[in-house]
């Protein structure tokens, strides 16, 4: 007789006669108890594809009664480590077994593509409650997870990038958990996701200082495959002249001729159509002239 005895983890063991087989399956066991693999935290991800049966879940993610949310500031600045809490609350009774909660989140910048660039890093601070993502040899140090089932509430920290690197708003994504700990994907496990976004600011004390010349930050996604942008902050409002060079130093495109007030604007690159290379943004205004490097690959 073969038996099948679920692991943790997503493992199951095959027992045949004195026979142990170890085959990978996708059994999600105690909301993946030892931390969630990367890839489960983001607009494009869906834990329910194996928690709660998929697209014919009768759970479908947010129809319990409980949530996850996202202790966080809602600004940042360049460099600044910002503290975060997640916590599941699930006031759903499980239809058997008893609640166990996991999540993972990962930070993203929006509108950059599919899937979403990732962005700054994450400092665990230590904790023994969260982890990287496992992924084989190396951790996804893109993904935060828990490494027990065990907690409701999980804290760490994300660091922003510097200045130059960081875009006008970073977007944490979180998944949530709530499982019974049944060992089965399709029987009472509820999924629950919320998002919450920073704005950058200027500096920590003086959210609305304006530089005392034309500042233009990395243009992001980079490389990129035709669609970037960059952030450009004025001192004063004037006429803002914005072109890619290539290597050299040719003019290939006019990205754009206007008039734009004083503080801080998105600008939009729109390289669609050129030869995958170098090239170089460069934005002139009256008070002076920055160039940022683009790669564009194909």
């Amino acid at each position: 007789m073969t038996i099948i005895r679920p692991l943790l983890g997503g493992l199951a063991v095959s027992v045949l006669g004195s026979v142990l087989l170890l085959a990978a399956t996708h059994v999600p066991a105690y909301s993946f108890s030892s931390g969630v693999p990367p890839g489960f935290s983001g607009p494009e991800d869906v834990c329910n594809a194996c928690h709660s049966g998929g697209q014919s879940d009768p759970n479908p993610p947010n129809t319990g009664t409980g949530s996850v949310t996202i202790d966080a500031p809602a600004t940042y600045t360049p460099g600044e480590t910002i503290a975060i809490t997640v916590t599941v609350d699930n006031t759903t009774p499980p239809v058997v077994g008893s609640p166990r909660q996991g999540f993972q989140l990962s930070a993203r910048v929006p509108d950059s593509g599919t899937p979403l660039e990732h962005i700054g890093s994450f400092d665990l601070g230590g904790s023994m409650s969260v982890q990287f993502a496992p992924a084989g040899a190396e951790p996804d140090t893109n993904y935060v997870t828990h490494t027990t089932a065990n907690e409701t509430s999980w804290s760490f920290s994300w660091v922003a990038p510097d200045e130059g690197e960081s875009p006008p708003e970073v977007v944490f994504y979180v998944a949530g958990n709530a499982s019974n700990s049944n060992f089965a994907p399709d029987a009472g496990d509820l999924i629950y996701t919320a998002t919450h976004t920073l704005t950058r600011t200027t500096t920590a004390n003086e959210p609305d200082a304006l530089p005392l010349a034309l500042e233009l930050g990395a243009v992001y996604p980079n490389p990129s495959r035709g669609d970037a942008q960059a952030t450009l902050t004025l001192a004063e409002s004037g006429a803002v002249t914005a072109v890619l060079r290539d290597g050299r130093g040719r003019t290939v495109r006019l990205i754009e001729q206007s008039t734009r007030p004083a503080g801080a604007h998105t600008l939009q690159v729109n390289a669609a159509g050129l030869a995958a290379g170098l090239y170089f943004l460069t934005v002139t205004s009256a008070e002076g002239a920055q160039t940022r490097p683009l790669m564009l690959v194909r």
